[in-house]
């Protein structure tokens, strides 16, 4: 029954974290072309009154301010050949999924700063964009990791030796889903705090991406996606939407994951013993698309996952 209702609540938490994103679109460039019949609230028409919402709220919001940008930035400095400004947070922020927290920490604090108005997280999320833009810079590739190893990582796969066990990638530990929460941070600081220059340092990084990894075959990308990729597919459609550039859409269905969709688009249950946090981004992702495109594929996986 725990599981069945963590599976449940990390479900409403990428729904709910995508809805905002579907809102917070409205000033996008790109629109959905299909009717959105239920769209929520901006998060700054929500103002808590006093109650236990509120105190929960205040809570986040010191607890936020508790943390120092510094130690998140640590492995990205270090990675970019600078030396770093503060000692890296413990934990799996000084293991080999370092920097994933850096990218959930930005997101948070843009959507607080667009819930009270409270410009301490603004200047956290600029500053922190700023710090990536430089070491972005440094390594002059249009990448900013904080991967242990990332070079030589990404530089087998892009050769095509390509091997995983399902939570590691020629020897590194989940290199998507890491990189994930860094572009879908940057995304959500350009779209909560409308910062340009998130906007500009997660396209390069996305055009890193594409000059990297679009020799591979669908055959080698179905290697690569048998290690947990978070929502890598989601976050191409988003840059999508903030640019206009198909290139980024159809890099989305780099990450279109056979082994989990093919049983559901032919509307078989294929879900029994799966881990529930590597599949719910995948299908999140592809209703996101499908809001671009009515792709009747996409639509019908979505739908028989959410039913089943």
């Amino acid at each position: 029954m725990n599981i069945i209702k963590n599976s449940v609540f990390i479900c409403f938490c990428y729904i709910f974290f995508s809805f905002q994103i579907v809102l917070a679109s409205t000033s996008f460039p790109i629109q959905p072309i299909i009717h959105l019949n239920a769209i929520p609230f901006h998060l700054n028409e929500v103002i808590l009154l006093d109650s236990r919402f509120k105190h929960a709220q205040e809570l986040d919001e010191k607890w936020l301010l508790s943390l120092k940008p510094d130690r998140f930035l640590n492995r990205f400095e270090k990675n970019a050949g600078f030396i770093p400004k503060d000692s890296v947070y413990g934990g799996w922020e000084s293991l080999g999924v370092g920097g994933q927290s850096m990218g959930h920490y930005l997101s948070a604090c843009a959507m607080m700063y667009q819930s009270t108005g409270d410009v301490r997280f603004k200047e956290r999320t600029d500053y922190i964009t700023a710090e990536l833009a430089k070491c972005q810079f440094a390594r002059g590739t249009g990448y900013v990791g904080s991967i242990i190893g990332e070079d030589s990582i990404w530089a087998k796969v892009s050769r095509g030796d390509i091997r995983s066990t399902g939570f590691d990638l020629n020897g590194g530990w989940v290199p998507w889903y890491v990189m994930h929460k860094i572009w879908a941070g940057l995304i959500d600081v350009y779209t909560y705090t409308h910062n340009e220059q998130a906007k500009t340092v997660v396209i390069k990084l996305s055009d890193w991406a594409y000059n990297q990894f679009h020799n591979l075959s669908e055959k080698q990308w179905q290697k690569i996606l048998a290690c947990e990729h978070g929502g890598m597919l989601e976050a191409f459609v988003n840059v999508y939407a903030i640019t206009g550039n198909d290139k980024y859409l159809k890099m989305s269905k780099w990450f279109n994951h056979n082994k989990l969709f093919k049983p559901l688009l032919a509307q078989k249950d294929s879900l029994a013993g799966l881990h529930a946090n590597t599949q719910i981004p995948k299908i999140v992702g592809l209703a996101r698309r499908f809001e671009f495109t009515n792709d009747i594929d996409d639509k019908m996986i979505s739908q028989f996952f959410w039913k089943t």
